[in-house]
C-alpha cells in the first residue's frame, strides 16, 4: 500500500517538476516535457525499484493500468472544452483520413511483399491485423486476429513490438517531427500565429492556486467527471460480456463535450485545456513507467520489429508527401497519422508538441473513424495478399 500511494505521489509531482525543469534548462526546453517524462518513466521502470516477483508485479502492473485508463477520459473533455470547433474542416479532415488510410494500407501490401519470407506462414494474417491496428486500434486487432485466425502466438508479438516502434513514433514527432512536416508541408497563417502566441505562455499553470482559478477548475472537474461516468456506462452497455467499448466510450465523451460548448460559462473555462493537458502528462509518464525493457525477446522480434517499423514511419511519410498537393497543413496531416497508429488516446500529447489546441477536434475524428474503417479495410487486405501473392 506504501509503495502504491509514493507511486501516486511520483505520478502527481513529477509533471510540476519537469515543467519547471524544462523552464529553466535549454536541453529539456528542446525535448518538451512529454519527452521528458517518457525518458524519466522508462529509467524509473528499468532501474529495478518496481517489484520484481511475478504475481507482485502483475499486481503493480494492473495498478498502473487502471491509472492509465481513469487519466484519458477524464482529461479528454477537460481539452475539448478549450477547443475552438469554429476552426473545425470537415472536407480538410475527410481528405486528412482518406490519405492517411490509404499509406497504411500501401505500405503494409509493400512491407509484406518484401518481409514476407522472414515473417513466416502467418505473414499475410500479420499484415492484415497490422491495417487494423493503424487504422483503427488495439480492438481491430483484436477483432482482425479473430478473422483470420492469427495465433495468440504472434499476436502477443505484434502487440509487444507495436508498442516498441510507437514509443519511437512518438518520440520522433515529439523530438522534430513536427517541425520536419511543417517545413515540407507548410502551415496556415493562422495556426503558425497561435503557435507562437502559445509559446510566449512559459508557465500557464503559474496561477492556478489563486481563487478564481482553484472555483473553475472544480467546475471543470465536476463536468468532466459526469461525462466520464456517464461515458463509460455508455461504453459499458455497447462493450456487453466482453468489456468497455472504447469507441462507444470515446464518442461519448466527444459528443457531451461538444454540448457543453453550446455554453457560453464552459466556453469561458480557460483553465481547462491545461488542466487536461496535466492529466495527459501524468498519463505519459504512467505508460512510460510500465515499459519493462527486459521482457523483450529482441532476437526473435527483430524482423517484425522492422516490419512494423517501415509500416508506421512509412505510412507518415507517405501521409505528409501527399498532403501538400491537397493542401492539408502538416499538423492535420501528423495528427491524424498520429490518432490512425496510436489511437486518439495519444492525440492531446502531439497537440501539446504542436501548440496547437485546434487539431485535438481533427485528431479525434479521425481516430473515430479509424476505428469504423479498421476491420473492414484489413480484411480487404488479406483477401489481396493471400489471393495476388501468397
Amino acid at each position: 500500500m506504501i509503495a502504491k500511494l509514493l507511486l501516486i505521489l511520483f505520478y502527481l509531482l513529477a509533471p510540476a517538476g519537469v515543467l519547471w525543469a524544462t523552464r529553466k534548462f535549454n536541453l529539456l526546453r528542446r525535448l518538451g516535457p512529454v519527452l521528458t517524462l517518457y525518458i524519466l518513466g522508462v529509467i524509473v521502470a528499468n532501474i529495478g525499484i518496481f517489484p520484481t516477483e511475478i504475481e507482485a508485479h502483475k499486481a503493480f502492473l494492473k495498478f498502473q493500468e487502471s491509472i492509465s485508463e481513469i487519466l484519458v477520459p477524464l482529461a479528454l473533455p477537460m481539452m475539448l472544452f478549450g477547443c475552438n470547433f469554429k476552426k473545425f474542416s470537415i472536407g480538410k479532415s475527410l481528405s486528412a483520413l482518406i490519405i492517411g488510410v490509404f499509406s497504411v494500407a500501401a505500405i503494409v501490401v509493400v512491407s509484406y511483399l518484401i518481409f514476407a519470407d522472414k515473417l513466416g506462414i502467418e505473414a499475410p494474417k500479420m499484415a492484415a491485423s497490422l491495417v487494423g491496428q493503424y487504422t483503427g486500434g488495439a480492438a481491430n486487432l483484436a477483432a482482425i486476429k479473430q478473422m483470420v485466425g492469427l495465433s495468440t502466438e504472434s499476436f502477443v508479438m505484434l502487440s509487444t513490438c507495436n508498442l516498441i516502434v510507437s514509443f519511437f513514433y512518438l518520440m520522433f514527432l515529439m523530438g522534430g517531427g513536427v517541425a520536419i512536416a511543417r517545413k515540407i508541408v507548410g502551415r496556415n497563417n493562422h495556426i503558425e500565429q497561435e503557435v507562437e502566441m502559445d509559446s510566449n505562455d512559459e508557465n500557464p499553470y503559474r496561477d492556478f492556486a489563486t481563487k478564481s482559478a482553484v472555483i473553475q477548475l472544480l467546475k471543470v472537474l465536476i463536468a468532466s467527471v459526469v461525462i466520464m461516468g456517464i461515458s463509460v456506462v455508455v461504453g459499458k452497455f455497447a462493450g456487453g460480456e466482453s468489456g468497455i467499448s472504447m469507441v462507444a466510450l470515446i464518442l461519448t465523451i466527444t459528443t457531451l463535450s461538444l454540448i457543453m460548448t453550446a455554453s457560453k460559462q464552459v466556453r469561458s473555462w480557460n483553465k481547462s485545456y491545461d488542466a487536461g493537458m496535466y492529466l495527459i502528462y501524468i498519463f505519459c509518464l504512467v505508460m512510460a513507467t510500465m515499459a519493462d525493457l527486459s521482457t523483450i525477446n529482441w532476437e526473435q522480434s527483430v524482423f517484425v520489429l522492422i516490419f512494423q517499423a517501415i509500416i508506421i514511419f512509412g505510412s507518415l511519410f507517405i501521409t505528409i508527401v501527399l498532403a501538400r498537393p491537397l493542401r492539408i497543413d502538416a499538423d492535420t496531416a501528423v495528427i491524424t497519422s498520429n490518432t490512425l497508429i496510436n489511437s486518439p488516446v495519444c492525440v492531446p500529447m502531439i497537440a501539446a508538441t504542436m501548440k496547437n489546441r485546434d487539431v485535438v477536434v481533427v485528431g479525434i475524428t479521425n481516430g473515430l473513424a479509424g476505428y469504423a474503417v479498421g476491420n473492414y479495410l484489413g480484411y480487404v487486405v488479406y483477401q489481396l495478399i493471400t489471393t495476388l501473392f501468397a
